[in-house]
Protein backbone atom coordinates (compact mmCIF):
# COMPACT_ATOMS: atom_id res chain seq x y z
CA UNK A 1 0.00 0.00 0.00
CA UNK A 2 1.05 3.78 -0.65
CA UNK A 3 -0.03 6.66 0.64
CA UNK A 4 0.53 10.14 -1.21
CA UNK A 5 -0.94 13.04 -1.71
CA UNK A 6 -4.08 12.70 -4.64
CA UNK A 7 -2.90 14.65 -7.66
CA UNK A 8 -5.85 17.15 -9.11
CA UNK A 9 -5.51 15.09 -12.77
CA UNK A 10 -7.11 12.28 -10.40
CA UNK A 11 -9.98 13.97 -9.72
CA UNK A 12 -12.45 11.37 -12.26
CA UNK A 13 -10.94 9.00 -9.74
CA UNK A 14 -11.62 10.61 -7.18
CA UNK A 15 -14.94 11.42 -7.80
CA UNK A 16 -15.93 7.29 -8.10
CA UNK A 17 -14.36 6.54 -4.91
CA UNK A 18 -16.68 9.36 -2.68
CA UNK A 19 -19.67 8.47 -4.56
CA UNK A 20 -19.20 4.64 -3.89
CA UNK A 21 -18.07 5.05 -0.02
CA UNK A 22 -20.63 7.79 0.74
CA UNK A 23 -23.40 8.13 -1.72
CA UNK A 24 -24.03 9.32 -5.46
CA UNK A 25 -24.80 13.25 -4.26
CA UNK A 26 -22.39 13.52 -1.36
CA UNK A 27 -20.68 17.00 -1.19
CA UNK A 28 -17.42 15.18 -1.74
CA UNK A 29 -18.84 14.20 -5.05
CA UNK A 30 -18.69 17.95 -6.00
CA UNK A 31 -15.54 18.91 -7.78
CA UNK A 32 -16.26 22.77 -7.05
CA UNK A 33 -16.37 22.21 -3.92
CA UNK A 34 -13.36 19.51 -3.53
CA UNK A 35 -11.16 22.04 -5.00
CA UNK A 36 -12.33 25.13 -2.74
CA UNK A 37 -11.58 22.69 0.13
CA UNK A 38 -8.42 20.55 -0.62
CA UNK A 39 -7.09 23.27 -3.40
CA UNK A 40 -7.05 26.45 -1.50
CA UNK A 41 -5.28 29.38 -0.59
CA UNK A 42 -2.96 27.71 1.50
CA UNK A 43 -2.11 24.96 -0.82
CA UNK A 44 1.57 25.96 -2.57
CA UNK A 45 1.43 22.53 -4.47
CA UNK A 46 0.18 23.50 -8.09
CA UNK A 47 0.03 19.61 -8.91
CA UNK A 48 -1.70 17.90 -5.67
CA UNK A 49 -4.74 18.05 -3.37
CA UNK A 50 -4.05 19.11 -0.08
CA UNK A 51 -6.24 15.74 0.87
CA UNK A 52 -4.39 12.01 0.55
CA UNK A 53 -5.30 9.08 -0.90
CA UNK A 54 -4.21 5.14 -0.41
CA UNK A 55 -3.67 3.34 -3.05
CA UNK A 56 -2.96 -0.65 -3.60
CA UNK A 57 0.03 -2.22 -5.68
CA UNK A 58 -2.93 -2.06 -8.99
CA UNK A 59 -2.75 1.88 -8.56
CA UNK A 60 -6.45 1.59 -7.15
CA UNK A 61 -7.96 4.30 -4.86
CA UNK A 62 -8.94 2.79 -1.52
CA UNK A 63 -8.92 5.27 0.87
CA UNK A 64 -8.88 9.07 1.85
CA UNK A 65 -8.81 11.31 4.44
CA UNK A 66 -9.17 15.06 3.47
CA UNK A 67 -7.08 17.54 5.30
CA UNK A 68 -6.32 21.29 5.08
CA UNK A 69 -3.41 23.76 6.54
CA UNK A 70 -4.46 26.83 8.45
CA UNK A 71 -2.44 28.10 11.00
CA UNK A 72 -3.87 28.24 15.08
CA UNK A 73 -3.45 30.54 17.75
CA UNK A 74 -1.67 28.42 20.26
CA UNK A 75 -1.64 30.39 23.72
CA UNK A 76 0.38 32.73 22.05
CA UNK A 77 1.94 31.30 19.13
CA UNK A 78 0.94 30.46 15.91
CA UNK A 79 1.40 27.05 14.86
CA UNK A 80 0.69 24.45 12.21
CA UNK A 81 -2.59 22.98 12.35
CA UNK A 82 -3.74 19.73 10.35
CA UNK A 83 -7.72 20.35 9.55
CA UNK A 84 -8.22 16.55 9.29
CA UNK A 85 -11.80 15.80 7.25
CA UNK A 86 -13.45 12.39 6.15
CA UNK A 87 -11.04 9.83 6.48
CA UNK A 88 -12.62 6.54 5.07
CA UNK A 89 -11.39 3.26 3.37
CA UNK A 90 -12.76 0.87 1.86
CA UNK A 91 -14.68 -1.73 4.04
CA UNK A 92 -13.24 -4.97 3.15
CA UNK A 93 -9.89 -3.44 3.92
CA UNK A 94 -11.25 -1.96 7.38
CA UNK A 95 -9.28 -2.99 10.80
CA UNK A 96 -6.13 -3.80 9.34
CA UNK A 97 -4.45 -0.65 10.63
CA UNK A 98 -4.96 1.59 7.26
CA UNK A 99 -6.88 3.93 8.61
CA UNK A 100 -3.90 4.69 11.26
CA UNK A 101 -1.57 5.59 8.95
CA UNK A 102 -3.98 7.25 6.81
CA UNK A 103 -4.10 9.91 10.25
CA UNK A 104 -0.83 9.33 10.96
CA UNK A 105 0.09 10.62 7.46
CA UNK A 106 -2.00 13.40 7.80
CA UNK A 107 -0.14 14.72 11.15
CA UNK A 108 3.05 14.80 9.06
CA UNK A 109 4.59 18.10 8.88
CA UNK A 110 2.12 20.02 11.50
CA UNK A 111 2.39 21.05 15.23
CA UNK A 112 -1.38 20.26 15.99
CA UNK A 113 -4.26 18.18 14.13
CA UNK A 114 -7.99 19.07 14.79
CA UNK A 115 -10.55 16.82 13.69
CA UNK A 116 -14.81 18.07 13.81
CA UNK A 117 -17.31 15.63 14.25
CA UNK A 118 -15.87 12.11 14.16
CA UNK A 119 -18.22 9.60 14.11
CA UNK A 120 -18.71 6.37 16.65
CA UNK A 121 -17.15 4.02 14.23
CA UNK A 122 -13.69 6.05 13.94
CA UNK A 123 -13.53 7.23 17.21
CA UNK A 124 -11.80 4.18 18.98
CA UNK A 125 -9.17 4.56 16.24
CA UNK A 126 -9.01 8.58 17.34
CA UNK A 127 -8.43 8.08 20.57
CA UNK A 128 -6.01 5.27 20.41
CA UNK A 129 -3.82 7.65 18.27
CA UNK A 130 -3.42 9.93 21.32
CA UNK A 131 -6.27 12.31 20.16
CA UNK A 132 -8.47 13.94 22.56
CA UNK A 133 -12.66 13.94 21.87
CA UNK A 134 -14.73 16.38 23.54
CA UNK A 135 -18.22 17.59 23.10
CA UNK A 136 -19.70 20.45 21.31
CA UNK A 137 -21.89 23.19 22.35
CA UNK A 138 -24.84 24.04 20.61
CA UNK A 139 -27.18 27.12 21.94
CA UNK A 140 -30.43 27.72 20.09
CA UNK A 141 -32.93 31.13 19.91
CA UNK A 142 -36.65 29.99 19.28
CA UNK A 143 -38.38 32.67 17.22
CA UNK A 144 -41.03 30.98 15.99
CA UNK A 145 -42.43 27.77 17.72
CA UNK A 146 -44.72 26.40 15.42
CA UNK A 147 -41.41 25.75 12.71
CA UNK A 148 -39.64 24.29 15.44
CA UNK A 149 -42.81 21.31 15.71
CA UNK A 150 -42.26 20.59 12.20
CA UNK A 151 -38.59 20.23 12.98
CA UNK A 152 -39.20 18.12 15.91
CA UNK A 153 -42.37 16.15 14.80
CA UNK A 154 -43.80 16.99 17.83
CA UNK A 155 -46.58 19.09 18.92
CA UNK A 156 -47.46 21.27 22.92
CA UNK A 157 -43.70 21.35 23.74
CA UNK A 158 -43.29 23.76 26.23
CA UNK A 159 -40.46 26.31 24.05
CA UNK A 160 -38.97 29.71 25.42
CA UNK A 161 -39.36 31.85 23.11
CA UNK A 162 -37.40 34.75 21.90
CA UNK A 163 -38.32 38.10 23.07
CA UNK A 164 -36.44 41.71 23.26
CA UNK A 165 -34.26 41.23 26.28
CA UNK A 166 -33.00 44.58 27.89
CA UNK A 167 -29.15 44.55 26.88
CA UNK A 168 -26.91 47.42 27.38
CA UNK A 169 -27.06 50.77 25.33
CA UNK A 170 -25.45 50.52 21.77
CA UNK A 171 -26.13 53.82 20.18
CA UNK A 172 -22.61 54.49 19.75
CA UNK A 173 -22.18 51.23 18.13
CA UNK A 174 -22.25 50.63 14.02
CA UNK A 175 -23.15 47.79 12.41
CA UNK A 176 -22.26 46.91 8.85
CA UNK A 177 -22.98 43.93 6.58
CA UNK A 178 -19.32 43.55 4.90
CA UNK A 179 -18.91 41.84 1.65
CA UNK A 180 -14.73 41.55 1.87
CA UNK A 181 -12.40 40.84 4.59
CA UNK A 182 -9.55 43.93 4.56
CA UNK A 183 -6.36 44.32 6.81
CA UNK A 184 -9.23 46.08 9.96
CA UNK A 185 -9.92 42.53 10.36
CA UNK A 186 -6.06 41.13 10.68
CA UNK A 187 -5.54 44.32 12.85
CA UNK A 188 -8.68 43.09 15.09
CA UNK A 189 -7.64 39.69 15.10
CA UNK A 190 -4.62 40.68 16.48
CA UNK A 191 -5.82 42.20 18.79
CA UNK A 192 -8.64 40.22 20.26
CA UNK A 193 -7.34 36.77 19.57
CA UNK A 194 -5.40 36.38 23.19
CA UNK A 195 -8.55 36.11 24.74
CA UNK A 196 -9.36 32.68 22.47
CA UNK A 197 -5.83 30.42 23.76
CA UNK A 198 -6.21 27.95 21.22
CA UNK A 199 -8.39 28.73 17.93
CA UNK A 200 -7.48 28.86 14.23
CA UNK A 201 -5.82 32.11 13.12
CA UNK A 202 -8.63 34.40 12.07
CA UNK A 203 -6.52 36.41 8.88
CA UNK A 204 -8.21 38.24 6.64
CA UNK A 205 -6.64 35.80 3.81
CA UNK A 206 -8.40 32.57 5.60
CA UNK A 207 -11.85 34.88 6.42
CA UNK A 208 -12.14 35.42 2.77
CA UNK A 209 -11.37 32.02 1.32
CA UNK A 210 -13.45 30.09 4.15
CA UNK A 211 -16.73 32.71 4.42
CA UNK A 212 -16.95 35.32 0.82
CA UNK A 213 -15.32 32.99 -1.71
CA UNK A 214 -16.89 29.92 -0.96
CA UNK A 215 -18.51 28.76 -4.00
CA UNK A 216 -21.38 27.21 -3.03
CA UNK A 217 -22.51 28.99 0.62
CA UNK A 218 -23.56 32.23 0.50
CA UNK A 219 -22.50 33.91 4.33
CA UNK A 220 -23.33 37.14 6.06
CA UNK A 221 -20.51 38.86 7.66
CA UNK A 222 -21.55 41.47 10.18
CA UNK A 223 -19.57 44.03 12.04
CA UNK A 224 -19.37 45.92 14.53
CA UNK A 225 -17.28 49.06 15.02
CA UNK A 226 -16.90 51.76 17.57
CA UNK A 227 -16.19 54.94 15.89
CA UNK A 228 -14.04 53.19 13.17
CA UNK A 229 -12.15 50.32 15.26
CA UNK A 230 -13.70 47.05 14.61
CA UNK A 231 -14.74 45.58 18.10
CA UNK A 232 -16.40 42.59 16.65
CA UNK A 233 -17.99 40.25 14.13
CA UNK A 234 -20.17 37.40 13.26
CA UNK A 235 -21.03 35.19 10.43
CA UNK A 236 -24.09 33.65 9.29
CA UNK A 237 -25.72 31.75 6.36
CA UNK A 238 -29.74 31.00 6.12
CA UNK A 239 -30.22 27.09 5.73
CA UNK A 240 -33.33 26.49 4.23
CA UNK A 241 -34.84 23.32 5.61
CA UNK A 242 -35.77 20.25 3.40
CA UNK A 243 -37.56 17.08 4.17
CA UNK A 244 -36.64 13.60 2.35
CA UNK A 245 -34.29 12.65 -0.48
CA UNK A 246 -36.02 14.56 -3.09
CA UNK A 247 -35.43 17.52 -0.46
CA UNK A 248 -39.08 19.05 -0.60
CA UNK A 249 -38.96 22.29 0.80
CA UNK A 250 -40.76 22.85 4.36
CA UNK A 251 -40.54 26.80 3.97
CA UNK A 252 -38.48 26.71 7.60
CA UNK A 253 -35.57 28.67 7.60
CA UNK A 254 -32.86 28.46 9.97
CA UNK A 255 -29.88 31.38 10.87
CA UNK A 256 -26.66 29.24 11.50
CA UNK A 257 -23.83 31.38 13.31
CA UNK A 258 -20.84 29.74 12.15
CA UNK A 259 -18.70 32.04 13.90
CA UNK A 260 -18.08 34.76 16.16
CA UNK A 261 -15.55 36.68 17.46
CA UNK A 262 -15.87 39.74 19.58
CA UNK A 263 -14.51 42.05 22.30
CA UNK A 264 -15.66 40.79 25.27
CA UNK A 265 -17.75 44.51 26.36
CA UNK A 266 -19.77 44.53 22.95
CA UNK A 267 -20.49 40.74 23.01
CA UNK A 268 -24.18 40.89 23.79
CA UNK A 269 -24.77 43.62 21.19
CA UNK A 270 -23.33 41.54 18.72
CA UNK A 271 -25.37 38.67 19.76
CA UNK A 272 -28.44 40.68 20.08
CA UNK A 273 -27.99 42.79 16.37
CA UNK A 274 -27.51 39.22 14.69
CA UNK A 275 -31.24 38.20 16.36
CA UNK A 276 -32.25 41.67 14.73
CA UNK A 277 -30.50 40.47 11.18
CA UNK A 278 -32.30 37.15 11.67
CA UNK A 279 -35.55 38.40 12.60
CA UNK A 280 -35.47 41.13 9.52
CA UNK A 281 -35.44 37.85 7.33
CA UNK A 282 -38.12 36.11 9.29
CA UNK A 283 -35.69 33.14 10.16
CA UNK A 284 -37.57 30.43 12.57
CA UNK A 285 -34.63 29.65 14.09
CA UNK A 286 -31.14 30.59 15.20
CA UNK A 287 -28.13 28.06 15.96
CA UNK A 288 -24.74 28.00 17.44
CA UNK A 289 -21.79 25.32 18.03
CA UNK A 290 -18.79 26.18 19.81
CA UNK A 291 -16.38 24.89 22.55
CA UNK A 292 -15.41 26.69 25.78
CA UNK A 293 -17.49 29.22 27.90
CA UNK A 294 -16.54 31.98 26.25
CA UNK A 295 -19.94 33.35 25.04
CA UNK A 296 -22.19 30.68 27.30
CA UNK A 297 -23.72 33.76 29.64
CA UNK A 298 -24.11 36.52 26.83
CA UNK A 299 -26.16 34.10 24.49
CA UNK A 300 -28.45 33.48 27.85
CA UNK A 301 -28.40 36.68 28.22
CA UNK A 302 -29.93 37.84 24.87
CA UNK A 303 -32.32 34.85 24.62
CA UNK A 304 -30.34 31.51 23.80
CA UNK A 305 -30.96 28.40 25.26
CA UNK A 306 -28.38 25.57 25.87
CA UNK A 307 -29.77 22.69 23.65
CA UNK A 308 -28.68 19.71 25.86
CA UNK A 309 -31.94 20.58 28.16
CA UNK A 310 -34.90 19.15 26.81
CA UNK A 311 -37.27 19.56 24.50
CA UNK A 312 -34.59 21.49 23.08
CA UNK A 313 -32.17 18.63 22.23
CA UNK A 314 -34.83 17.13 20.15
CA UNK A 315 -34.18 19.97 17.86
CA UNK A 316 -32.05 18.08 14.83
CA UNK A 317 -29.00 19.31 13.56
CA UNK A 318 -28.69 18.15 10.18
CA UNK A 319 -31.50 19.93 8.34
CA UNK A 320 -31.14 19.95 4.72
CA UNK A 321 -32.69 17.29 4.67
CA UNK A 322 -33.72 16.79 8.24
CA UNK A 323 -31.69 14.02 9.89
CA UNK A 324 -33.69 13.65 13.45
CA UNK A 325 -31.25 10.62 14.20
CA UNK A 326 -27.99 10.93 13.13
CA UNK A 327 -25.43 13.37 14.83
CA UNK A 328 -27.72 14.62 17.58
CA UNK A 329 -24.16 15.58 18.91
CA UNK A 330 -21.27 16.94 17.84
CA UNK A 331 -17.78 16.96 18.72
CA UNK A 332 -14.51 17.60 17.77
CA UNK A 333 -10.87 16.00 18.33
CA UNK A 334 -7.51 17.14 18.78
CA UNK A 335 -3.86 16.40 19.10
CA UNK A 336 -0.84 17.95 19.29
CA UNK A 337 1.54 16.24 17.55
CA UNK A 338 4.74 18.69 18.12
CA UNK A 339 5.42 18.13 21.41
CA UNK A 340 8.01 20.95 21.79
CA UNK A 341 4.31 22.98 21.81
CA UNK A 342 3.51 21.16 24.92
CA UNK A 343 1.26 23.65 27.61
CA UNK A 344 -0.15 22.24 30.54
CA UNK A 345 -3.14 24.54 29.52
CA UNK A 346 -4.46 22.49 26.79
CA UNK A 347 -6.34 19.64 28.75
CA UNK A 348 -8.55 22.69 29.99
CA UNK A 349 -11.08 22.81 27.26
CA UNK A 350 -12.19 25.83 27.98
CA UNK A 351 -9.22 27.02 26.86
CA UNK A 352 -10.50 25.99 23.40
CA UNK A 353 -12.77 27.96 20.76
CA UNK A 354 -13.94 25.91 17.65
CA UNK A 355 -17.08 26.79 15.91
CA UNK A 356 -19.03 24.94 12.93
CA UNK A 357 -17.09 27.15 10.69
CA UNK A 358 -13.94 25.66 11.18
CA UNK A 359 -12.39 22.70 10.15
CA UNK A 360 -15.03 21.45 7.03
CA UNK A 361 -18.64 20.80 8.64
CA UNK A 362 -20.52 23.63 7.72
CA UNK A 363 -21.50 22.40 4.07
CA UNK A 364 -24.17 23.13 1.37
CA UNK A 365 -25.86 19.75 1.92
Amino acid sequence: MQIRLLKKTEWPVIEVFNKEQYRPDHILANKEYYDWQFDNVFNTNKENYTSLGLFNKKEELVGTVGLFSADCNFFGKSIKCSWIANLIVKEDLRSLGYGALLLKEAEKGFDLAVDHNVNDLARPLFEKMGYKVSGIKRYICILNPSAIEVLIDQKNLDFKVYKNYPIPDHTSLEFKVVGHCDKEFDNFWGEVKPRYPVSIERSSQYLNWRYVDNPLVKYDILAIFNGDKMVGFVVLRVEEVTIGIEKKSTGIKIGRIVDLVSNEKVESQLLSKTVEFCQSKNLDLIDFFFTGNFLASKLEEVGFINSDIQPYSFIPTLLNPINRTKRTINNFAFKLVNQNYFNKNMANLDNWYTTKGCGDQDRPY
